[in-house]
């Protein structure tokens, strides 16, 4: 859960995580490192009037969230920036940061009236919750986990493009997990699903949160155990086994899925 604080000491500059929509703000040029503001409270438009929450540290000092509204004026050295953009230039900390702020305020947006009852719900300033005070609901953000898995062939990787892909790009299989699945579950089903393989000897390697708009992701290595290769067409454009050292276009350094093919490609070069 979030720390209870919601507003730093009023002399005391910390990091924020500004946050309008999908986009992030952002005092790097360009070409440098994503950056988020540095500064006191009171040198933060509206601060004292937006949702604010601390939602983590970097480096020892406090980073908090501050969901942007439409009226608060931008300064000057500041940008609004895609949140993936950002994780092009940035480290895995200041992304999963940033990702926590960007769950966060789409939690705050789509959660204003109560399930239940249908009332207005109050934000708790003692936990990352909303409390309903006609019939007490409490609610929490909703987390959807997803399983993504790097799936090899002797010296081959199974990479495909998806509908949802950018232009040219291959990556993993990957999917959500449902209700009453289990991890191994869903991958079994999904790699079924959508490529008609079995696959054996499952690894799980790493997560990474990816707030589009609130995924865990779970990555995974299998290697392949059977099946003729058949893509789903509703899910996947194109696809095949590719030689590890001949890849097509994958996605950018950051993702989980290119540290998947990464980490399965130092693997299977340190085999042979």
């Amino acid at each position: 859960m979030i720390a209870p604080d919601t507003m730093p000491p009023a002399d005391k500059e910390v990091y924020w995580i500004i946050i309008d929509d999908n986009q992030v703000v952002d005092t790097a040029e360009d070409h440098e490192a994503f950056m988020p503001p540095f500064l006191k409270a009171a040198d933060v438009p509206f601060a004292d009037q937006a949702y604010t929450a601390k939602i983590g540290t970097n480096e020892g000092v406090d980073v908090f969230l501050l969901v942007r509204q439409v009226h608060m004026p931008l300064l000057e050295q500041w940008r609004l920036r895609p949140l993936r953009q950002c994780l092009l230039r940035t480290s895995l900390d200041w992304f999963g940061i940033a990702a926590r702020g960007m769950q966060i305020t789409g939690f705050l947006k789509t959660h204003k009236y109560c399930g239940a009852c249908g009332n207005e719900v109050a934000q708790s300033r003692d936990e990352l919750a909303v409390m309903c005070g006609h019939c007490g609901l409490t609610s929490y953000p909703r987390i959807s986990p997803c399983i993504i898995v790097a799936i090899y062939r002797g010296n081959e990787i199974l990479l495909a493009r998806g509908l949802r892909h950018p232009e040219g790009i291959f990556s993993l299989l990957a999917g959500f997990v449902e209700s009453g699945e289990s991890l191994e579950d869903a991958l079994h089903r999904e790699v079924f699903e959508e490529a008609r393989i079995r696959v054996k000897n499952l690894e799980y390697m790493f997560s990474q949160p990816w707030p589009f708009p609130h995924s865990l992701m779970a990555g995974f290595i299998a290697e392949y155990d059977s099946g003729e290769l058949t893509l789903a067409p509703d899910e996947l454009i194109e696809g095949g086994w590719y030689d590890m050292n001949a890849l097509p276009r994958i996605p950018p350094q950051g993702t989980i899925a290119a540290r998947l093919i990464r980490s399965l490609q130092s693997r299977i070069s340190s085999q042979n």
